[in-house]
C-alpha cells in the first residue's frame, strides 16, 4: 500500500505487532462498528430489494423499474438528508450518535421483518440511507479529531476499506437468501442487533469478540527490541 512521506500507517489491534504502527483510537473503533453495521443493512437491501422485486413482477418489467426507482429514490433521498443534517450540525458526542443510527437502522429491519412488504423496505431504504451518510460525517469528525496528524490518512484509508467489505458481505447475505422479506429482514435484523451489541460493548471498554492470544515475537525481535 502507498503512503505518503511521513505518513505513519495504523493498526486495528491495541497492540501492534509491528513498530512504528499506530493504534486506532478507541472511540475510532466505535464508529467503525457502528458504521460497519449500518453498511451491512444499505449492502444487504441494495441487492434484496433487486432480487425479491424481480421475484414478485417477473412479467412487468415496468413495474419492476417503478417498484425499484421507489427503493432507489427513497436511499437517494434519505443519503441527501443525512449528509445535509451532518453538514449542519455540531455533534459533541459522535459515538452516541452512531450507536443511535445503527439503532435506527435495527428498529425498522424489525419493523420490515414483522410487517414484510414493499413499503417497509422503502422506509428501510430512507432511513438506512440517512443513517448511513450521517454515521459517515460522525466517523469522519471521529478520526479528523482522535488521530495524530500523520496517521489520519491510514486510518481513512482503513475505515474505507473497512466499509466497503461490510457493504459487500450484506449483499452476498442478501443474494444467499431466499428472496422473501419476512425471512431477509430477519436474518439482517438479527445481525444488526449483534452489531449493535459489540458496538456498545466496544464503547464500554469491552467485546463480545474472543480475544485471540497474541504471537510471541522471535527470539531475534526480542533481542534487538531489548539493545
Amino acid at each position: 500500500m502507498e503512503r505518503t512521506e511521513g505518513e505513519i500507517p495504523t493498526s486495528i489491534s491495541a497492540h501492534p505487532r509491528q513498530p512504528r504502527r499506530v493504534p486506532l483510537n478507541p472511540h475510532v473503533v466505535v464508529a467503525l462498528w457502528g458504521n460497519g453495521g449500518i453498511r451491512l443493512l444499505t449492502g444487504f437491501l441494495t441487492l434484496f430489494a433487486a432480487f425479491v422485486i424481480k421475484q414478485s413482477t417477473q412479467h412487468e418489467p415496468v413495474m419492476q423499474l417503478v417498484l425499484l426507482g421507489l427503493v432507489g429514490g427513497a436511499a437517494g433521498v434519505g443519503s441527501f438528508l443525512g449528509n445535509g443534517i451532518g453538514s449542519k450540525m455540531h455533534f459533541g458526542k459522535p459515538d452516541r450518535v452512531i450507536i443511535a443510527c445503527l439503532g435506527g437502522t435495527l428498529a425498522v429491519a424489525v419493523c420490515a421483518a414483522l410487517l414484510a412488504g414493499l413499503p417497509l423496505a422503502v422506509v428501510v431504504a430512507l432511513v438506512g440511507a440517512t443513517a448511513s451518510a450521517l454515521a459517515k460525517v460522525c466517523l469522519d469528525a471521529v478520526v479528523q479529531h482522535r488521530m495524530p496528524e500523520a496517521s489520519r490518512a491510514s486510518a481513512f484509508g482503513r475505515s474505507e476499506t473497512i466499509l466497503q467489505l461490510s457493504w459487500v458481505f450484506g449483499g452476498a447475505v442478501g443474494v444467499l437468501l431466499p428472496p422473501v422479506y419476512r425471512i431477509g429482514f430477519t436474518v439482517i435484523a438479527a445481525v444488526l442487533a449483534l452489531v449493535l451489541a459489540q458496538t456498545i460493548a466496544v464503547e464500554r471498554g469491552g467485546t463480545l469478540l474472543p480475544r485471540l492470544p497474541r504471537r510471541p515475537a522471535p527470539a531475534t525481535a526480542q533481542a534487538r527490541s531489548r539493545s
